[in-house]
């Protein structure tokens, strides 16, 4: 199984892996599968009197162990379940103690707080690093903008409040990148020199030389192929400078900097192109310089690309303009997508604090939507948000091989800098001088 698949696992993985686990169990094709009665994700036994997951039971240990209190912001009616387990740690709480989990049961001397075995190898991380300072909290300026329920932000724990400001950095960074994609980007830099370098939106000069645009849709045409090429290494720069504004990405060693770039280089420019795409039906996608596609036919392009398109204007803009996605949602699904512990190539060492940075903003993320929604909308928007990351997987898959074959037969003309981010950098030396680049 591509390692991309593996992003999911929340949704679907951990039901396979328990399966695989079970499957040379003798007996295991008549036993009846559990659930977590807490969250109602696989269960791995019976833990404190219950059967639960691996995630419950871990919680469960840690608040009774360490005396921790939490307070709901929403009325004690959070839902719990898999996908939002962690959103609320006050409402999963009552739940362990309401499903019958037993505070008795836990064992000083047996139940340390400490590292399982499965996550020792990773070294120790903060919850929310780096995150930028704001004046004001994301709780505070969403009971503005969107008349939501008052919540008292000094009710809020220092994780939630550094967590909704690191969203509220994405949703600006996001604006940032709107505006700077109907300029013009300047190539000819090697993939290491645009990691290298600080970072463009962080630039005054730079923001305002690209404040004006010169790029306009008024005026509409078929595309061409120079134009796919052109917006997608335009794209790829936005990804680039995008990324360095994440604070789990700027922590990163150069190499798993890099896996993640070209884990994301097939799909990343398909999310922009969905988004802000101006509305011209449901069938077409434009492009800033007014250049468009849609179900027609291009004989230049080889078959999988006409598959991709199929898929971009089906599964991927389709549901977004029927949810009216905005763009702090936008902006926060894009970095879930992106931060991806999984990815090839992405060492040991640092899954865990990219997987700790995907939790932050995925938190972030559904609290923004109860304050904006309510519970129960919140809850449904946010399951079919994330579930748009299943048709990134699949495109990401389906995609490596036919830009291979593209290439390899001449079908598509790749510039030096695209061969660098689609087919992997092998070794990097960023010296004084000039990088060494040595692509596979």
């Amino acid at each position: 199984m591509d390692s991309n698949l593996r992003f999911w696992k929340f949704l679907m993985n951990e039901l396979a892996a328990w399966k695989k686990m079970n499957a040379n169990t003798p007996g295991s094709s008549s036993q009846v599968e559990e659930l977590c009665l807490v969250c109602n994700d696989i269960s791995t036994g019976y833990h404190y009197g219950v059967p639960s997951c691996n995630g419950c039971k871990t919680f469960f240990r840690r608040t009774i162990m360490k005396k921790q209190t939490f307070v709901c912001q929403y009325e004690g009616k959070c839902p719990v379940d898999k996908s939002i387990r962690c959103a609320c740690r006050h409402c999963r709480f009552e739940k362990c103690l309401s499903v019958g989990m037993d505070r008795n049961a836990i064992q000083q001397n047996r139940d340390p707080i400490g590292y399982t075995k499965r996550t020792r190898r990773y070294p120790p991380v903060k919850n929310v690093p780096c995150v930028p300072k704001t004046d004001v909290s994301l709780a505070s300026s969403i009971i503005v903008e969107q008349g939501s329920p008052t919540h008292s932000v000094s009710e809020m724990t220092p994780e939630q409040l550094a967590e909704d400001q690191l969203l509220q950095a994405l949703k600006e960074t996001e604006e940032k990148l709107s505006v700077v994609r109907c300029s013009h980007l300047e190539m000819g830099k090697s993939l290491i020199d645009y990691i290298l370098k600080p970072c463009a939106f962080g630039d005054d000069a730079f923001m305002k030389k690209h404040a004006t645009p010169i790029h306009t849709a008024n005026t509409m045409r078929r595309v061409e192929p120079a134009d796919y090429q052109y917006w997608h290494e335009q794209d790829w720069i936005l990804m680039i400078e995008w990324a360095k504004t994440i604070p789990f990405y700027e922590i990163l060693p150069l190499q798993d900097k890099l896996a993640l770039l070209r884990h994301s280089s097939i799909t990343y420019p398909s999310l922009l192109q969905c988004f802000y795409s101006p509305d011209k039906g449901p069938d077409t996608i434009v492009f800033p310089n007014g250049a468009f596609f849609d179900r027609a036919p291009e004989p230049h392009r080889p078959a999988g690309f006409q598959r991709k398109k199929f898929q971009m204007l089906d599964q991927l803009m389709r549901p977004m303009r029927k949810m009216e996605i905005d763009t702090y949602e936008f902006a926060a699904a894009k970095a879930i997508f992106f931060l991806n512990p999984d990815a090839d190539d992405v060492s040991n060492d640092v899954k865990m604090s990219i997987s700790e940075g995907r939790s932050a903003i995925t938190n972030a993320l559904y609290r923004y939507m109860v304050k904006k929604r309510g519970v129960e909308e919140a809850a449904d928007r946010f399951g079919r948000l994330l579930l748009l990351g299943t048709v990134i997987a699949t495109m990401a898959v389906e995609m490596k091989e036919t830009v291979v074959v593209a290439d390899f037969f001449g079908q598509i003309q790749f510039s030096q800098f695209a061969k660098e981010l689609l087919f992997g950098i092998k070794k990097e030396v960023p010296d004084v001088g000039a990088p060494t680049i040595i692509t596979s």
